[in-house]
């Protein structure tokens, strides 16, 4: 298969359009639909990993005008190359920007997965066991590291990882990559390339006296208005 950054998003929309229960909202982001174990040797999923150490969060007041993130990161130097390899696979590079790896987005990962809170704890142990489980499962299948293997390999184990009903030996490894593609898109699209990417350009200043809504806003806000039985008096321009 051959990813693109327009497959990713396709299958983050179909995400958040469908629930699916046992596995998060990144379950319905894949683009297979087979039950069938892959046609190679699953290698065991990490019985555990290294604890996260005692580390405190940004506390109830945190200095927006100096941001600084207070606690230890987690990554190795390995496992930060695995990552980024990995941005590039899910998030190529196209017209409209470099990949997400190239642009840092493991910097992203590696901060948000050594949070000190419950959300990114949770991630933080299934990241650091599936990208462990994917040096394993490489060096049982070509003899080294997923960072060593070649284009082709690296492609054909990440297949193995977007499929919609794993076997119960994928069953975390899939997991383990839907999660991981979310925080992808998450961090990609925080960046000044991704906000660039989907044409958005948030709050710009107006000189001189404010004109009021354009004709498309309006148009926009009426009709909404009319879907939820409202109406705006004239007078008083409040709904």
């Amino acid at each position: 298969m051959t990813f693109t950054r327009r497959t990713t998003l396709q299958w983050l929309a179909t995400a958040t359009a469908l629930s699916l229960a046992n596995r998060g909202v990144a379950a319905a982001a894949a683009p297979q639909a087979t039950g069938a174990p892959p046609s190679f040797k699953v290698v065991d999923w990490p019985a555990s990993v290294v604890p996260m150490p005692a580390a405190k969060g940004y506390g109830r007041d945190p200095d927006l005008t100096a941001p600084k993130v207070p606690w230890p990161l987690t990554l190795t130097k390995p496992q930060r190359a695995t990552v980024d390899m990995l941005g590039d696979m899910i998030l190529p590079a196209d017209a409209a920007s470099p990949a997400a790896g190239t642009l840092g987005v493991g910097a992203f990962i590696d901060e948000w997965i050594s949070a000190p809170y419950p959300q990114q704890q949770a991630d933080r142990a299934k990241i650091i066991a599936g990208l462990t489980w994917l040096d394993a499962q490489s060096r049982v299948l070509h003899g080294g590291a997923f960072t060593a293997a070649t284009a082709a390999q690296r492609a054909t184990l990440l297949d193995a990882l977007t499929v919609e009903a794993p076997s119960a030996a994928m069953a975390q490894p899939v997991a383990f990559m839907d999660r991981l593609r979310n925080l992808f898109v998450l961090g990609f699209y925080s960046l000044p390339e991704g906000k660039a990417d989907m044409g958005y350009i948030g709050d710009q200043p107006t000189e001189g006296p404010y004109p009021g809504p354009t004709p498309e806003a309006q148009a926009h806000f009426t009709a909404l208005l009319a879907t939820l039985k409202l109406t705006m008096p004239a007078a008083t321009g409040r709904v």
